[in-house]
């Protein structure tokens, strides 16, 4: 296989688990003379980009750095887009930590199947177990095959398939530039996938807190989109009534795949609570008029 790609690792105040990020991009068995890594920082405060350039001597995989100037995700993930090589380009947030086969398995995948514009790997969480923690890793396991969106970390994407919408909006500054870029690689003519055989960790905090401010950030995303795709791209779908009936329909596979009768009665209760956190975060986006400039741009 004589593949390129490119990597890319966008951050910004990730001290505590860039480190590990990097070192497991350095073990990969893919061979590292056809990779190159581009990391670009959003204005951290902290020692990321001192981690970061400290880990240059320590690999032989070609780094580059830049910065966004606190621009924000979509800018910071462009920036990638623009100065990647290769076929794909596979990103992966400080918080994961990728099995040795990681990029092959990738890689393999997206070249059996041409028509995928990009696809998402399997996450298992990693640190301490909880509750939450248990819930979110049962959550993922039931992810649709072919989904109308991925998240974009861990997941591979075609180049082509970017370059062809033109790459991520640069105004989306923080959560739903995967369900955007998501949106139109799809709407121009690009398959999303599932590819199960590409496995990697993926660190957990594992608090209701850390739920909590994880959903709101997803809620504050949405409502950018839903003034951007107006009656293309529904928030209604996350309002609490209709998360607690999904988490009722789910419970029983949540059950089967724990055998503990307290994750089928907490199930419910958890996918409410997400939807919460997410309608006050479309919430505050709204009184924050972040959004409601937007063009209708598909």
């Amino acid at each position: 296989m004589n593949i390129k790609l490119t990597i890319g690792v966008c951050v910004k105040n990730s001290e505590d688990g860039v480190k590990v990020a990097l070192r497991s991009i350095a073990k990969q068995d893919f061979p590292h003379k056809l990779m190159k890594l581009i990391v670009v920082d959003d204005g951290s405060e902290d020692d990321t980009l001192f981690i970061v350039k400290g880990f240059i001597s320590k690999i032989d995989i070609k780094i580059v750095v830049y910065s966004s100037g606190g621009k924000g995700l979509g800018a910071s993930r462009q920036i990638v887009v623009e100065r990647a090589m290769g076929d794909y380009i596979v990103w992966i947030d400080a918080d994961l930590m990728l099995r040795t086969n990681f990029i092959r398995k990738h890689v393999e995948f997206m070249e059996k199947n041409p028509s995928i514009g990009a696809a998402s790997p399997k996450r298992i969480a990693s640190g301490k177990r909880t509750i939450v923690s248990i819930l979110e890793s049962m959550n993922a396991l039931l992810v649709n095959p072919n989904p109308k969106a991925i998240g974009t970390g861990g997941a591979i994407f075609r180049i082509k398939a970017l370059r062809q919408i033109g790459g991520f909006d640069i105004n989306i500054k923080g959560a739903g530039e995967d369900q955007d870029v998501s949106h139109r690689i799809r709407m121009s003519g690009w398959q999303l996938s599932r590819n199960s055989s590409s496995e990697l960790y993926h660190t957990m905090k594992g608090t209701w807190k850390s739920l909590w401010d994880r959903h709101f950030w997803y809620g504050y995303g949405t409502h950018f989109l839903f003034h951007k795709y107006k009656m293309q791209m529904s928030p209604w779908e996350h309002l609490p009534p209709i998360a607690l009936v999904i988490g009722f329909k789910n419970s029983r596979q949540i059950y089967d795949l724990t055998h503990e009768k307290k994750f089928f009665v907490l199930a419910p209760l958890y996918y409410l609570f997400r939807s919460i956190a997410r309608s006050c975060g479309f919430i505050r986006a709204h009184l924050a008029c972040y959004g409601h400039t937007v063009s209708n741009e598909s």
